[in-house]
Parts: C-alpha cells; sequence; structure tokens
C-alpha cells in the first residue's frame, strides 16, 4: 500500500490511499490517518481512487476515524471510490453513513 498525505489547503488534508485495503495494510492506512485529528484539522479527504479493493478491516478503519470526526467537529469525506469499493460500503449497510463524493479534488475546490 502506498499512502500520501497532503495538506491541500489549511486544515485541509487529503490522505491518498493507493493499493488493496486489507488486513495486511489497513494498519498502516490507520497508523497514518489517526494521527491527523491530532492537528488542526477541519478536513479530512481520503482518497480511494487508487484502492481496488477493500475488506472488513479497511472498512473498520475508516469507521474508527469517523467516530474521532464526530468527537473533533471533523469534517470526513471519502472519495474517488470505485464501483466495486463502494459496493462493499453498500454492502455494509455504510454507504450512507459515510460522505462519498466522486473527486477529492472538486471537493477541495467547493470549499
Amino acid at each position: 500500500m502506498n499512502i500520501q498525505v497532503d495538506e491541500r489547503k489549511p486544515g485541509v488534508y487529503v490522505v491518498s490511499l493507493v493499493g488493496d485495503l486489507d488486513m495486511s495494510t489497513s494498519p498502516q492506512a490507520r497508523n497514518v490517518l489517526l494521527p491527523i485529528f491530532r492537528k488542526k484539522v477541519s478536513h479530512l479527504i481520503v482518497d480511494l481512487s487508487g484502492v481496488s479493493y477493500i475488506d472488513s478491516s479497511g472498512i473498520a478503519t475508516f469507521v474508527e476515524a469517523l467516530q474521532l470526526a464526530r468527537k473533533g467537529n471533523v469534517r470526513f469525506s471519502l472519495a474517488g471510490a470505485g464501483q466495486t469499493v463502494e459496493s462493499i460500503f453498500d454492502l455494509a449497510y455504510l454507504k450512507d453513513v459515510f460522505e462519498m463524493v466522486p473527486d477529492a479534488n472538486r471537493l477541495i475546490e467547493g470549499e
């Protein structure tokens, strides 16, 4: 898994993930995502356009991040999920729980 973190605007972070998000890689994603909430962050966007597969451990990582976001009054968005990844959220009945948008860049431009 390749992970890149960019602060695109003050307080707006984009975490881009590339690869499969499964039991072997979700701890790596978790170790990058969760510390961001200790910074002055107003919006955390996870770009999933490079993720082709996600399992329950990846979903759990995002659920934990969403809980921290809500506690810290931080907007949390998932962007660019392909049909396969989006269908996993749908099967888990979580598609409507998360803010899921088609493109991270358009989301940032609309800030």
